[in-house]
């Protein structure tokens, strides 16, 4: 006879797991910037680092989904220290590429709704600390069955 083991609530599809946190994030971050020109007058994609704040590294997998789910609206860059974003031999150390830091911290567990402490940095020295809500498009899934998700506000913490 085999029995189940009760590891917590079930996760369904009308949950914000972590890919789809993750990808509400950069899609909030990109269209809070402003466009980016290139030099011949075209609009390019942002440039949004994402930095776990503990310091681990985001599941490789969550950076693959993350990536391919944002790459109409941003340039995702996935880096383990924050460092690597920043351009420390200019005065001010802005994020390399003209783009912007997302540190995120930790991930609650999926529910249909979450919040997520983030730190956005234009560079070294300018940074805003913010709390994004996020919820489930319960209406909504991607193509493997992950959850939609959407920023719905933000606060400072």
């Amino acid at each position: 006879m085999f029995s189940a083991c009760d590891d917590g609530p079930a996760v369904t599809t009308d949950d914000v797991n972590e890919t789809a946190a993750y990808t509400a994030i950069v899609e909030w971050q990109a269209s809070e910037q402003e466009p980016v020109v290139n030099d011949a007058g075209e609009e390019k994609l942002p440039v949004i680092y994402v930095v776990a704040a503990d310091g681990d590294t985001i599941d490789v997998g969550v950076q693959a989904d993350v990536a391919a789910a944002a790459d109409d609206v941003a340039h995702v860059r996935f880096a383990d220290q924050s460092a690597e974003a920043f351009d420390d031999a200019a005065a001010d150390g802005p994020v390399i590429d003209g783009g912007v830091v997302l540190m995120v911290g930790l991930m609650p567990p999926p529910a249909p709704t979450i919040d997520v402490e983030v730190v956005r940095f234009l560079s070294l020295d300018t940074s805003e600390p913010l709390t994004l809500h996020i919820s489930a498009d319960e209406a909504a899934s991607d193509a493997s069955g992950t959850a939609v998700a959407t920023v719905t506000s933000v606060t400072p913490p």
